[in-house]
């Protein structure tokens, strides 16, 4: 398993891909999320309407605000990317027929997955930690270029936070895996995961979600458990969302703790039975 990790970890660091996929993430965070927030609503257009008025939305990117804003921004973004992050560490293996090449080496499929799982936590640990700090110092600058002042969320807030983050991170990454593993086939596990994520989570999910039913099979979905996880980090002023919770913080935690282990079982079972060669 130590020789897959370091194996591993030169593909994960040679692989372009990557890297774009991290920087449209933390681009797309820091701009839209962040600069284009705050510079809309310091200069709102004439016909904005909003509850809230747009001196406290701005708040929205303040050191106070860190918490929820970067978890309700990456929830939909950060998802997408993770998925295809996740497709591409295991189906680009077969797309480029390394997997054979690896599995000649006489090193055992469970070795290989697992040294291959161990570099994925690895990364979306590396990247919730940089996308935090990397909206913490954007937060930061933004206020003081406002010339106002914020508190930052307490130490057991940015734990949890970052704990959150870090395991959604994970739930997705590891589902694109085991789709990649599934249909050994780059564009079919990205295109799977992402039609996943925006029809059946998205589409669906808000259509469906308070028809009786169908709302108690939502309760099980991945992205409506992250959501209630999310939910529970708050923003210091009133939220305008008043979307519905189907589950508590808890128990969204415990689901996507068990969805992290059923896909990273799953992908270990398939990858063992399937024969690597075939279509």
């Amino acid at each position: 398993m130590i020789a897959s990790l370091r194996a591993e970890s030169l593909k994960t660091r040679k692989r372009w891909a990557n890297w774009i996929l991290f920087g449209i993430l933390l681009l797309t965070l820091l701009l839209i999320g962040y600069v284009v927030v705050y510079v809309v609503l310091s200069n709102p257009p004439p016909n904005f309407r909003s509850p809230v008025p747009a001196r406290v939305l701005k708040r929205e990117v303040f050191p106070e605000n860190l918490v929820p804003n970067v978890l309700a921004f990456t929830s939909r973004i950060g998802t997408a990317i993770m998925i295809i992050l996740g497709g591409l560490s295991t189906a680009s293996e077969y797309g480029w027929l390394t997997v054979q090449t690896i599995l000649v080496q006489k090193p055992s499929r469970s070795a290989v997955l697992l040294g291959k799982l161990a570099m994925l936590a690895i990364v979306t640990l590396l990247v919730a930690v940089v996308t935090l700090a990397a909206t913490a110092l954007t937060s930061y600058l933004l206020m003081t270029i406002d010339g106002t002042s914020s508190s930052w969320p307490s130490a057991t807030v940015l734990l949890k936070g970052f704990g959150a983050l870090w395991l959604e991170f994970a739930v997705w990454t590891a589902f694109g895996m085991l789709l990649g593993i599934a249909f050994r086939s780059t564009a079919a596990a990205i295109g799977g995961g992402l039609t996943y994520l925006f029809v059946g989570e998205d589409l669906l999910g808000q259509v469906f979600r308070n028809t009786e039913g169908v709302k108690e099979v939502l309760r099980f979905l991945p992205g409506v458990n992250a959501g209630a996880v999310n939910a529970s980090f708050r923003l210091t002023f009133r939220n305008p969302d008043t979307t519905t919770q189907l589950v508590d913080a808890t128990r969204g935690t415990i689901t996507l703790l068990a969805y992290l282990v059923a896909f990273t079982v799953l992908a270990l079972l398939i990858f063992r039975r399937l024969d690597v060669g075939s279509s």
